[in-house]
Formats: structure tokens, C-alpha cells, sequence
């Protein structure tokens, strides 16, 4: 047999999870952006170091190049495999090798090259390429220091290497931003999900609520609608039909005025909804003795089939507002007999004083069909309902004036499909 057993303590409140849920997303984020931005900024660090290394190593490679024309080839195989843009010029500037700026060297051919360093005119296409290489050169020469390459033993000036960064490094800056938009993006649709959610509640409870006035007015009203047209028809008779009405005048008029009190208590009840209500020190027996009363006015009549026991301890006053706290006890009581699904039914509803907690509890126990634990998370839950009829409001309700107006706890003691269920209030002495 599972048995589940209530903790006690108080759910969150939803401004409360809002802003933790803000606080970590604000950490999360700025967490993220600094170690992807320090990531990539060891990263960027290493790919530039090796590229310069590179760049140095190649610029010592391609010293032959620009004394042996035949061994540009070898100077393309070396840099074959190098993804980041090289461009290497003679001692007066002329590009004479490159790689990954955006020309296929096959499209410049190396007569034209000497055209140009011979100061000869070229045909119009060849010119704009060269040029587009020429304006690379100054664009990597502004990144990056050129390499100047010398003759090892007489010093002279052979040329120099120009170089860059490979693509990759321009992408690997943005990403702690991307990451960013990514997280802040997933953040925004969470917290729209979470709004639309809570909008849904909202919903729920403003029909539920209606359900609920519907609810608490329709009984006494549609009583005194009976006893009207009682009265008017016994005062429609003759003389002697007048006298009986007038002998059962004062039941009738009493059962009008308990009517009466009833619809005032609703509205000062939900008078009290959205607003702080005033607490006075009193014995709560009272209060739940009218509750379970009204609850037994409205019991099915035959015998046997639901019993309602009751034990109340001498206790300590507490702080609680009547009328709202009757309605909360009312809540539990028609929960409690809503889950009977066995005859004969028994709610039990007991007063009790814990002295070292510091709290009188209100415990309302049913044999009824009970709660499976995933129903138990749920239960308080605006809108949840494991009945075919009703708007799942009673409960939540009920937590609401117990946690929210008065300082206290309203959870599951104990639960099992099968084996009935005990809610527990409990109060602050």
C-alpha cells in the first residue's frame, strides 16, 4: 500500500518563483556570456599566434620564390593547406603570390605580374583583380604587421608576406553574442509560455469564482423562493388555513432569517476577496461547528449513508477572520464528501492543539476513493479537478485564505488511492 504524507509547508508564491526565475536567468546569461566571451578570447589568442608562426614559416619558405620563379609552384603546395589569407610581394610591392583573398590565382597569370613590375599596361580584367588584391593587402597590412623577407647573407630586401586571420576567428567573435540572443531568446519564449500559462489560470479562476457565487448564493435563495411561495399560498386560503400558516409563522421566519444570514455571510466573504482582511483572537471551535452544521443541513437524508463525527479539543484562540475561515473549512467538507464513494460514508472533523509546534490544527479526514500521488501535487491547483463536475476552485481557494489571509498551512496529511484522505489546517497560536 502507498501512502503519501503531506510536508506542511507553504507553496511558493508566484511573484516569489518570477523573480527567482529572473534572477537565475540573469545569472545564466551573464555566466554564459563571460566564459564563451573568455573562451574566445583564449581561442582568438591561440589562432593568431598560430597563424603568425605560420606566416613567419612560410615567409622563410617562399625566399627562393622570388629568386626562382620555377618554385612558386612548391610555394602553392606549401601554403596549400593554410586557410587564412597570405599575400606575398616582391621588394617593390607587386603582388606575386596569394592565397584566400578572394582571386583564384590561376585567373592572374604570372606575364601579367611582370607586365606590372616592368610598368606596362595590362588587359582592363587583369588590372581590377589585382586591384581587388592590392586593397586585401592594405586591409591585412592594417590587421597585422607584414613579414619582411631578406637575404640571409647580404641582407637585401626580397619582398614581404602579408597575412590575416582565417574566417573562423571572425565567426568565433559573435558567438558569445549569438549564444546570448540564443539564451535570451529561449529566456523571452519560457517567460511568454509562463505568461500564457498564468493567463490560463486567471481564466480559470474568474469562471470558477463566478461558479463559486453561483454556487454559495443559489441554496439560500432558491430556499427563499420556497418559503415565499409557502407563505403566499397558505395565505391565499380561508380563515382557518390563515390560522395554521400563522402557527408555523415563526419556523418559517426563522428558516428565512438563517437564509438571510447565509447570503450575507457570502457577500461579506467574497467581499474579502483581493483585500487584507481584519483578524481577531478567538476559539475556532464556533467557527467550524457552523461549518459542519451547514454541511449537515445539506447531507442526503437517509439514514446511514454518509455519518459526520466530531471531536474538538479545549484550544487556545488564534487569529483568523469567521467568516473566511468557515469558508475554507466548507471547501474541505464538500471535498471530503464528493470523494465518499463507499456506504456508509464518514467524514471526521476534529479540533487539535499541538503546544510544541505552537499551532492548533483543524483536520478533516473522509474514507473516501483518496488521492495517487501525482493528484495529491496537484490538488491546490486552480482549475484542477479529478470530478466530472465542478471547476477545481474549492481547494485553492481554501489554501488561499488559510496561507495567504491567514498566516497558516492547509496541506495533505496523508493519502492513498482507496484508503481516504486527511487535510490538515493548521494555525499559529
Amino acid at each position: 500500500m502507498e501512502r503519501r504524507i503531506g510536508t506542511g509547508v507553504r507553496g511558493p508564491r508566484p511573484g516569489l518563483i518570477k523573480a527567482t526565475l529572473f534572477l537565475l536567468s540573469a545569472v545564466l546569461v551573464v555566466a554564459l556570456f563571460l566564459f564563451t566571451n573568455r573562451t574566445i578570447a583564449k581561442l582568438t589568442r591561440e589562432v593568431q599566434a598560430t597563424s603568425r608562426v605560420l606566416a613567419r614559416f612560410c615567409a622563410q619558405a617562399s625566399i627562393p620564390v622570388t629568386q626562382n620563379p620555377e618554385l612558386q609552384g612548391v610555394f602553392a603546395d606549401l601554403i596549400g593547406s593554410i586557410d587564412f589569407p597570405l599575400i606575398l610581394t616582391d621588394d617593390h610591392g607587386v603582388p606575386r603570390a596569394w592565397r584566400a583573398v578572394g582571386v583564384d590565382p590561376e585567373l592572374v597569370p604570372a606575364a601579367s605580374i611582370d607586365s606590372v613590375a616592368q610598368g606596362q599596361e595590362i588587359a582592363p580584367v587583369i588590372r581590377a583583380r589585382l586591384t581587388r588584391i592590392e586593397r586585401r593587402l592594405t586591409d591585412l597590412d592594417r590587421r597585422n604587421e607584414p613579414i619582411q623577407m631578406k637575404e640571409f647573407s647580404t641582407g637585401t630586401q626580397l619582398g614581404a608576406l602579408h597575412y590575416g586571420e582565417p574566417p573562423v576567428l571572425e565567426q568565433l567573435r559573435w558567438m558569445p553574442y549569438a549564444s546570448v540572443a540564443a539564451v535570451a531568446l529561449l529566456i523571452s519564449l519560457g517567460l511568454m509560455g509562463l505568461a500564457g500559462i498564468r493567463q490560463a489560470e486567471k481564466r480559470t479562476i474568474w469562471v470558477g469564482m463566478a461558479k463559486e457565487t453561483a454556487h454559495q448564493l443559489g441554496t439560500p435563495i432558491s430556499s427563499l423562493m420556497g418559503w415565499v411561495e409557502l407563505l403566499r399560498g397558505q395565505a391565499e386560503g380561508d380563515g382557518a388555513d390563515v390560522k395554521i400558516a400563522r402557527g408555523e409563522l415563526d419556523e418559517t421566519l426563522g428558516e428565512m432569517e438563517r437564509d438571510l444570514e447565509r447570503l450575507n455571510k457570502v457577500a461579506q466573504r467574497f467581499s474579502h476577496v483581493g483585500s487584507t482582511p481584519s483578524l481577531q483572537r478567538r476559539d475556532p471551535t464556533p467557527v467550524v461547528r457552523e461549518a459542519v452544521q451547514y454541511l449537515r443541513r445539506r447531507l442526503p437524508k437517509a439514514a446511514g449513508e454518509i455519518e459526520v463525527e466530531e471531536s474538538y479539543e479545549e484550544v487556545p484562540p488564534v487569529a483568523l477572520s469567521p467568516e473566511l475561515m468557515e469558508w475554507a473549512i466548507e471547501n474541505l467538507l464538500s471535498n471530503a464528501v464528493s470523494a465518499l464513494d463507499r456506504h456508509p460514508g464518514r467524514i471526521r472533523v476534529a479540533i487539535e492543539h499541538r503546544p510544541k509546534a505552537g499551532v492548533v490544527e483543524v483536520v478533516v479526514q473522509d474514507n473516501g476513493r483518496g488521492m495517487a500521488p501525482t493528484d495529491q501535487t496537484h490538488a491546490f491547483e486552480p482549475g484542477f479537478t479529478t470530478k466530472r463536475r465542478g471547476w477545481g476552485l474549492g481547494l485553492a481557494l481554501a489554501r488561499r485564505v488559510v496561507e495567504e489571509y491567514h498566516g497558516g498551512k492547509l496541506y495533505i496529511r496523508e493519502s492513498a488511492p482507496g484508503e481516504g484522505t486527511t487535510m490538515v489546517i493548521s494555525l499559529n497560536v
